[in-house]
């Protein structure tokens, strides 16, 4: 009889789970993320108890019970940044969303789960990410080079890469450090020896699979890189032109799809 009461009690306690779908999260800086979490679910929620934590000092991130959000215990960094998805509990449905991902964000958190079926946990390690922004581009000119240079910030560290036209890796300059809300500062530069400068830059966020690629492609003539003034002015008068033609098509599209539409 003992031997059939505990071979019930194993199956009990095996219908029960607690399972995470992603062990390992990248979260982005700024936007929500959404730590998912699923149990076996039991129609009635009275029993119902859902607890997120973090692992590494068990402050608590969210808690539920009573068929309601409990949260005199949360930790202050939490405070209205998180929520669960309430109406999908009686699914089996404990994931958590966090707001506005900060730097402090990063960690591993504890899902905790009972209910008349039983108790059980599952880990979700988060790894904070910022996208990198729009790298800025700048051309210098002095007597005997010029060097096109790059800026932008993310995180975590990139992976930096310039290449010739052939696909040959070049010499780069660079400098990064980190700023007062923990981004990395990137500048990098190439500096062109010869009046054809023809370059491609890459950078790459393996963390949240970002890959910037810009291709730099411009001739200059040696006589005049000791001004840097003529230069701006070549590069400006270019752009204006480049603008006016980009009007001219626009102008002509939109009078061509005019005359069309009477047509019809």
């Amino acid at each position: 009889m003992l031997w059939l009461l505990l071979c019930l009690v194993d199956v009990l306690v095996a219908s029960f789970e607690v399972i995470v779908p992603d062990e390992h999260l990248p979260a982005i800086r700024g936007r929500p993320a959404v730590l998912g979490c699923k149990f076996t679910p039991d129609p009635d929620l009275s029993h119902l108890v859902v607890t997120w934590q973090r692992s590494e000092d068990s402050k608590v991130v969210h808690s539920f019970y009573y068929q309601q959000d409990q949260l005199d215990r949360q930790s202050p960094e939490y405070h209205n940044r998180t929520s669960l998805f309430i109406s999908e509990l009686y699914k089996g449905n404990a994931s958590l969303r966090i707001a506005a991902i900060r730097p402090k964000d990063a960690g591993q958190y504890l899902c905790i789960v009972s209910n008349a079926k039983g108790t059980g946990r599952a880990l979700v390690k988060v790894t904070y990410g910022a996208l990198y922004s729009e790298p800025r581009l700048s051309i210098h000119v002095n007597s005997s080079a010029l060097t096109v240079q790059f800026e932008t910030e993310g995180f975590p560290e990139p992976e930096v890469i310039w290449l010739d036209e052939h696909g040959q890796s070049l010499d780069q300059l660079e400098l990064r450090n980190q700023t007062e809300d923990g981004l990395y500062f990137v500048k990098s530069s190439y500096e062109a020896q010869k009046p054809v400068v023809n370059v491609t830059f890459t950078l790459k966020n393996p963390l949240l699979n970002q890959n910037l690629q810009r291709l730099v492609f411009l001739r200059y003539d040696e006589d005049i890189t000791t001004n840097q003034g003529t230069i701006a002015a070549v590069l400006s008068v270019f752009c204006v032109f480049l603008l006016i033609a980009v009007i001219w098509l626009v102008c002509k599209q939109t009078k061509w799809r005019s005359s069309r539409q009477c047509s019809l």
